[in-house]
C-alpha cells in the first residue's frame, strides 16, 4: 500500500510542471484567461453504472465548481450512498445518509486557456449517518447455544481526505465529459464501543485506504459567454 501511495504522489509532483512551460501554441496570441471563467456542473454516472453490474453499494453525486482564471476550482461535491448487505449466514448490515467533500482542483493546463482540463486537487469529506448490525448466530464464549446480536441506529461520523486526479474534456459548446481516480484516506474514528461502522457513505467500505473514481457528465454555466 505504501508503494501505491508513493508512485501516486510521484505521477502528481512529474505533472505539475506542464503548467510552467513558458509560451502559447504556434499561432495563438497572448491572452489572460479572466477572473471568473464559469461554474461547472457534474453529475456522476460511474458510481450508479458500477451498482447495477454487481457492487453491493449504491451512490449517486454531483459536483459544483467555479473556475477562477483557468487555475483553480474551488468544488462542492454532494451526493448519497448506502448498502443493504447480508452474507447468507445470519449477518446482517445496512446503512445510508448523505455525504459531502469540499475541495480544490489544479489545472496543470491553465495556459492553454481551453475546456480541457487536465487537474490534479484535493477534499475533505464528511458523513453524519446511523448503521444497523444483526446477528442470528454468534457463539457464546461461555453458554454454547448462539445468541443474537442486534445493534440498531447506531450513530457516528465519518471524515477523510482526498488526492484526486482527473480530466475534462470539451465535447461540444459548453458540454463536457471527465473522469476522476482517489486516493482516500480516514481520518475520524467510526466505532461504537463493541462494534463500528463497515462502510461510510461518499467513502466506501471502512478501512484506513480507499479508492474511488467517477465519469461525469457536465455542464458550464458562465456569465453570457459560451465556452469555446
Amino acid at each position: 500500500m505504501k508503494k501505491i501511495s508513493i508512485c501516486f504522489f510521484s505521477l502528481i509532483l512529474a505533472l505539475l510542471p506542464m503548467n510552467a512551460r513558458g509560451g502559447n501554441d504556434e499561432g495563438e496570441a497572448e491572452e489572460k484567461a479572466p477572473l471568473y471563467g464559469g461554474t461547472y456542473v457534474a453529475l456522476d454516472v460511474f458510481n450508479p453504472v458500477s451498482h447495477f453490474l454487481g457492487t453491493r453499494f449504491v451512490q449517486g453525486e454531483a459536483a459544483v465548481d467555479v473556475n477562477i482564471r483557468n487555475m483553480i476550482f474551488p468544488v462542492f461535491e454532494f451526493g448519497y450512498g448506502g448498502v443493504s448487505y447480508d452474507n447468507g449466514e445470519g449477518l446482517y448490515y445496512k446503512s445510508s445518509a448523505p455525504f459531502f467533500r469540499l475541495g480544490v482542483n489544479y489545472n496543470t493546463m491553465a495556459k492553454k486557456l481551453r475546456e480541457n482540463h487536465f487537474y490534479i486537487g484535493a477534499r475533505y469529506g464528511f458523513s453524519a449517518f446511523k448503521y444497523d448490525i444483526r446477528s442470528n448466530g454468534l457463539s457464546d464464549p461461555i453458554w454454547p447455544a448462539p445468541i443474537t446480536y442486534d445493534r440498531l441506529g447506531q450513530k457516528t461520523f465519518g471524515q477523510w481526505i482526498e488526492l484526486v486526479a482527473g480530466i475534462r474534456v470539451q465535447i461540444k459548446n459548453n458540454f463536457m465529459m471527465g473522469w476522476s481516480v482517489r486516493l482516500k484516506r480516514m481520518v475520524g474514528n467510526v466505532s461504537n464501543g463493541d462494534n463500528e461502522a463497515w462502510y461510510i457513505p461518499g467513502y466506501g467500505y471502512n478501512g484506513m485506504t480507499a479508492y474511488g473514481a467517477t465519469y461525469s457528465l457536465i455542464y458550464k454555466f458562465d456569465a453570457g459567454k459560451r465556452a469555446k
